[in-house]
């Protein structure tokens, strides 16, 4: 077994309920385990002190408001500390609570003597402000992109763009290496001066092989996320109306909080938020990802679907950021993904995602970190 890694991530991984940053965190925390990397795990935010939950066990400070947009009170105390203050709002959400001067204490003591590898911008923003060596970084997404396409009018007109390009860019330059989810996504970092790579993202296979799938077409995703909301506007609207003129009868599955306001819909057979993905993807043969405008970071639906033995049909710019080699159906308008729908339901819904799935063990991803991580340096 190796030295011990202390590894930062935003929430406990075992939160399927807070979005993809958990998926993300429990497979590379299993390609750890698989190479014998023993890992001290400490949260941005969390049950305060050790916690074991989910099969999983770290510690935590306590709590720190991973998001805010339904509390109107801790908003504006955020806004206001954005006018004396240059952060943006991505970090100043987080700065500006007491927990987080507990959490900054708390990974400076469990960091000590170890290599910090962290995961998602919450956790490199706390590795900063604790003022540790980072020795990698995982990056999800290039967070100023997002900003730059969906943030509110408020923030824009406090500079938030301007303030979290500027704040990402000088964060990124601080790890000894930066690893990118999405190949498009590293290839912008090291234009920012990041040594940056693409990771080869852990695929854990997940249930039984199955050859033949249902005639039904899957969403999952919480609805009120703004691309996810761009997504089914486009699968409920356009997409629904070109399958009709091709005279189509696939059904679409939708799955996720919110999405239970669309169950009126002439095509969907079943909506809502699941308790357990298993039962979504045991009642869909083809998951559909709509994505429209810039793009980053990767659709963990995509890859989970592919755990699943379910194919995917993505806009070509998740294909390139995962693989453009993979075993996509691709799609970027709603034309061409209502006809690539109709011409998988009427192609015998064959399933051929197994073997890219076998080729990215998590092993593989454990022994690029690995080496970067014992190759010294620690805090």
């Amino acid at each position: 077994m190796t030295a011990e890694v202390c590894v930062v991530t935003a929430y406990p991984p075992g939160r399927r309920e807070l979005g993809g940053g958990g998926w993300v965190d429990r497979r590379l925390l299993e390609s750890l385990r698989v190479n014998g990397t023993s890992v001290d795990l400490v949260t941005v935010t969390g049950p305060d002190g050790e916690w074991r939950e989910h099969g999983y066990s770290g510690v935590s400070a306590g709590s720190v408001p991973l998001e805010m947009r339904s509390d109107r009170a801790a908003l504006a105390r955020v806004a206001l500390g954005m006018l004396v203050s240059p952060e943006p709002y991505l970090a100043r959400k987080f700065t500006a609570f007491g927990g987080w001067s507990r959490a900054v204490q708390l990974l400076r003591a469990r960091a000590a003597g170890k290599p910090v590898l962290t995961s998602g911008w919450p956790a490199l923003l706390l590795a900063h402000a604790a003022g540790v060596t980072v020795s990698a970084h995982v990056a999800h997404n290039v967070e100023s992109v997002i900003a730059a396409e969906h943030s509110p009018t408020p923030l824009r007109l406090l500079g938030e763009r301007a303030r979290l390009r500027h704040a990402e860019r000088r964060l990124l330059r601080t790890p000894r290496r930066v690893f990118a989810l999405s190949r498009t996504d590293a290839s912008v970092l090291r234009n920012w001066g990041a040594v940056a790579e693409a990771l080869p993202i852990p695929v854990v296979p997940q249930g039984e092989s199955v050859s033949e799938r249902p005639n039904t077409v899957g969403f999952i995703g919480k609805a009120s996320w703004p691309p996810n909301a761009s997504a089914l506007r486009a699968l409920l609207g356009p997409v629904h109306e070109e399958l009709e003129r091709l005279g189509s009868d696939v059904r679409f599955v939708l799955a996720g909080r919110g999405t239970d306001e669309f169950a009126g819909h002439p095509r969907v057979v079943s909506s809502g938020w699941v308790a357990d993905e298993t039962d979504f993807y045991a009642r869909v043969g083809l998951v559909v990802v709509p994505r429209f405008g810039v793009s980053t970071g990767i659709s963990v639906k995509m890859i989970e679907a592919a755990e699943f033995g379910v194919s995917a049909l993505v806009p070509r710019a998740l294909a390139d950021a995962v693989d453009p080699d993979g075993p996509w159906l691709v799609a970027d308008e709603p034309a061409a993904i209502a006809e690539g729908i109709a011409k998988w339901s009427c192609s015998g819904r064959e399933s051929d995602v197994r073997d890219w799935v076998l080729r990215n063990d998590p092993a593989r991803t454990g022994a690029m970190l690995t080496s970067v991580l014992t190759s010294g340096g620690t805090s």
